[in-house]
């Protein structure tokens, strides 16, 4: 875990730069045209606040520290309605259900895998769900919240009417 959080992790290979370019596409309705213009924006953006972007072809960290890790704590009488047990690839895994009993049982919770359905509506809502956010980049780590900022802004810029404050 320890070398997944300082240098980053991947399952396998996945040509993330095209598969950005096609959501900004698809989920944003930036024209296909402006969209490898825009990923070479954010590109740029991600090595200003020294994140690794390395796996777009953009410059690494500084640090070499690629890894992050986020923490989700989902409220209990809220699990059944956000989460499932997953198998790989996400499929249910029906044994498990409902979660919110099979959570709360003796077991051991060293296999298995769950998925969490990110509404922005619940995860927007502290009463919901929280998230607890750390870079293995100190420099990033501190410039978090002025990259997302940033980032939000170059999207706006290119989707007015999809990306709202």
């Amino acid at each position: 875990l320890q070398v997944a959080f300082f240098q980053g992790y991947s399952c396998k290979q996945v040509a993330f730069r095209a598969v950005l370019e096609e959501e900004l596409v698809r989920a944003l309705g930036v024209p296909t045209a402006t969209a490898q213009g825009l990923v070479e924006e954010l590109v740029a953006l991600a090595g200003e606040h020294n994140l690794d972007a390395s796996i777009l072809g953009g410059p690494p960290s500084s640090s070499g520290r690629a890894g992050h890790l986020l923490q989700i704590f989902v409220r209990r009488s809220e699990v059944d309605r956000l989460c499932y047990p997953a198998l790989p690839y996400g499929v249910v895994d029906g044994e498990r259900l409902p979660f919110s009993r099979w959570l709360s049982e003796d077991r051991s919770f060293a296999y298995g895998q769950a998925r969490i359905l990110a509404h922005p509506r619940h995860f927007l809502d502290p009463r919901s769900v929280k998230t607890i956010v750390a870079s293995a980049d100190p420099q990033f780590h501190r410039r978090r919240a002025e990259f997302g900022r940033a980032l939000m802004d170059r999207l706006r810029a290119a989707a007015p009417e999809v990306v709202v404050e």
